[in-house]
């Protein structure tokens, strides 16, 4: 359960006890989508962390490790691509697979370009989802 604190600067950890699970963080600007992508990863049996923007995810990985990075590639201000970026630079060990409910090809290809290692479109199945996700982290 989340406080109003934690809620109010959109940084949640959704997650059950066991400390060997993997973290995701989710980055995702609708707060529906979001509550559904952490609760589809919580019920696989991962620690996931949120974030409503950039910034905040930005700090989050700055404080606490993630074993991978799913985010929407389009939101206001910054956007999954500048997400990309910036953690090529600063955690490039960190797997990122990005959201999209835009089917354009040259999206895919920039995405890929800059180091993403997947790219789902929108609307999702929640299978696609976690096959890719154990995809990723198996390696």
């Amino acid at each position: 359960m989340t406080s109003g604190a934690e809620r109010k600067h959109n940084i949640r950890l959704v997650s059950g006890e066991e400390s060997d699970k993997k973290a995701i963080l989710v980055v995702e600007d609708d707060e529906v989508a979001l509550d559904l992508l952490a609760e589809i990863l919580r019920r696989s049996r991962f620690h996931v962390w949120t974030a409503a923007s950039v910034p905040v995810a930005v700090d989050i990985l700055r404080k606490t490790k993630v074993d991978l990075v799913l985010s929407d590639i389009r939101m206001p201000e910054q956007g999954g691509m500048d997400l990309l970026r910036h953690i090529r630079k600063s955690h490039s060990e960190i797997p990122v697979v990005l959201l999209s409910a835009f089917g354009d090809e040259h999206l895919w290809v920039e995405a890929l370009s800059a180091g993403a290692v997947d790219l789902i479109p929108k609307p999702f199945r929640k299978q696609e989802i976690i096959d890719v996700i154990n995809k990723t982290l198996a390696g």
